[in-house]
């Protein structure tokens, strides 16, 4: 009995191949979509977090409204605990002073420099980092001002308060930074009687937890700061990759309707001329569920191949996507094979679920009679 429902199972699928071939095509077309929306997300997404990393800060921690002019550094601390180090990769804390140097008016910076080796990857130093409390950064225009190289020595005036520092490094940012002087943020401090203050923080954050996140997570860990999102190029290409996504999920849904729609005229109309045969079936005692499982097979077959070649074609798709839009190869998610199959199967299987219903509930005589 097995080996004659198989017989039959494959003899309907082989002298149907043009309506089969149809529907597997109208099945693939929307799970290679589905499957391109997945991959490009896993994909895209974590290299795009990945090479905004290299760009440096993207949240700016400020004064907000009615606190102040400065920020108090000890609440710096607030930004590890509370789940921070979850989203948070490094953070820089600044203070902002007008002060003299050699009768000049100049930006005086403090800072840790450590820290802002890594928010800020992308500076440029001649010479080298500082690393005594008397060493300081100069922007490259403040530093062809003044005539300073490194070693040289200058003397900064705050008021009353005056200290020397040496030169470790000429700093070429291409910003504002160019016409700054950096130093150590405990020395600005006491030079500018400040101790304890900021004036602001640089943080940079992990892009995949998200920016807008991130934001609300500051503003609830640091009341008195008001955070400013950075990176105007990346929240672009971040937007970008969402319009996409919502593209190719608005197409998949309306692709998929119209597979189910192929799906469903397919098994019906094979239904329709097999309606004597499913009929002498049941009439020789055949049971309801053993008609209806041919049947049914059938449409799963249609989703396995459906969704095994949608899997396939969604990957160049995403490849395809990835290049030229992003110019970037995505990496194959682990998860595109199984979303392809499911999308497959499940789509076959329900369009074909009013069908494989209505044959398990033929009557064989009156079939037989011609009614």
């Amino acid at each position: 009995m097995r080996s004659l429902f198989w017989r039959i199972f494959w003899a309907s699928v082989s002298q149907r191949k043009g309506r089969v071939a149809v529907s597997v095509c109208a099945i693939a077309l929307g799970t290679s979509l589905v499957v391109a929306s997945v991959n490009l997300r896993q994909g895209i997404g974590g290299k795009l977090a990945e090479e905004l990393k290299h760009y440096g800060a993207n949240l700016l921690l400020l004064p907000a409204d009615g606190t102040g002019l400065f920020l108090k550094e000890k609440e710096l601390g607030s930004l590890a605990g509370q789940g921070g180090e979850g989203r948070l990769l490094e953070y820089a804390p600044f203070l902002h002073q007008i002060v003299k140097i050699r009768g000049k008016d100049a930006v005086l910076v403090g800072t840790r420099f450590a820290a802002v080796k890594k928010v800020s990857p992308w500076w440029q130093v001649e010479g080298d980092w500082p690393e005594e409390k008397d060493a300081v950064l100069v922007g490259s225009n403040l530093a062809s001002k003044l005539g300073l190289r490194p070693q040289a020595r200058i003397s900064v005036a705050y008021k009353a308060s005056r200290a020397s520092f040496t030169v470790a490094g000429v700093l070429s940012t291409g910003g504002a930074e160019e016409h700054q002087i950096f130093v150590d943020l405990e020395s600005s401090q006491v030079l500018t009687g400040r101790d304890g203050l900021l004036s602001a923080v640089l943080v940079r954050s992990r892009v995949e937890k998200g920016l807008d996140g991130t934001a609300a997570f500051l503003r609830r860990a640091w009341p008195g700061a008001e955070v400013r999102t950075l990176w105007q190029v990346a929240r672009a290409e971040d937007a970008l990759l969402s319009r996409v996504e919502i593209l190719l999920t608005l197409v998949s849904l309306i692709i998929l309707f119209a597979s189910g729609v192929a799906v469903f005229a397919t098994m019906s109309t094979v239904a329709l001329e097999r309606k004597i045969e499913i009929a002498l079936m049941r009439a020789l005692g055949a049971e309801e569920r053993r008609v209806a499982l041919i049947f049914a097979c059938e449409a799963f077959t249609i989703g396995l191949a459906g969704g095994l070649v949608g899997s396939v074609l969604g990957l160049l798709f995403a490849e395809g996507i990835g290049l030229t839009v992003f110019r970037s190869f995505v990496i194959p998610s682990l998860i595109s094979l199984p979303a392809g199959l499911s999308v497959g199967l499940g789509v076959a299987l329900f369009s074909s679920l009013s069908v494989v219903r209505k044959v398990g509930r033929t009557a064989p005589a009156a079939v037989l009679r011609g009614e």
